[in-house]
């Protein structure tokens, strides 16, 4: 587990900068901060989510319900997030022909090399 949680180390602090970036009331943005020092304080790295399949309400929810997680539950929850994260990039970066097949939960990426050699 040593590594996944140092990998999730690495990760910028959403949180910090979503409380920065995202228009918020004061009453919101510090709950955020004051929530988000909690999880760092707890897990030792900051809080994960994909952000662009949640929105700042959604965020804040799973700020506070995941602060009540173990350790082996947030590195477990943090590292699919930053899995989710990967794919949306990988995903912007290949072309439209290129295939995406969903089957049995996995998800498979078939890359149209030509784009990429081209």
């Amino acid at each position: 587990m040593s590594g996944k949680r140092g990998m999730l180390r690495l990760n910028y602090d959403l949180a910090g900068k979503l409380a920065l970036a995202v228009p918020m009331s004061p009453k919101e943005r510090l709950k955020m901060s004051q929530l988000n020092a909690k999880y760092k304080e707890k897990f030792g790295f900051p809080f994960v989510i994909c952000s662009r399949q949640n929105k700042k309400e959604a965020m804040l929810k799973s700020l506070e319900e995941r602060s009540n997680n173990s350790m082996e539950q947030e590195t477990f929850i943090g590292v699919a997030e930053v899995r989710k994260i990967c794919f949306l990039r990988l995903l912007d970066i290949v072309d439209e022909n290129s295939k995406v097949i969903h089957r049995k939960g996995i998800s498979t990426l078939y890359i149209d090399l030509k784009v990429i050699y081209n």
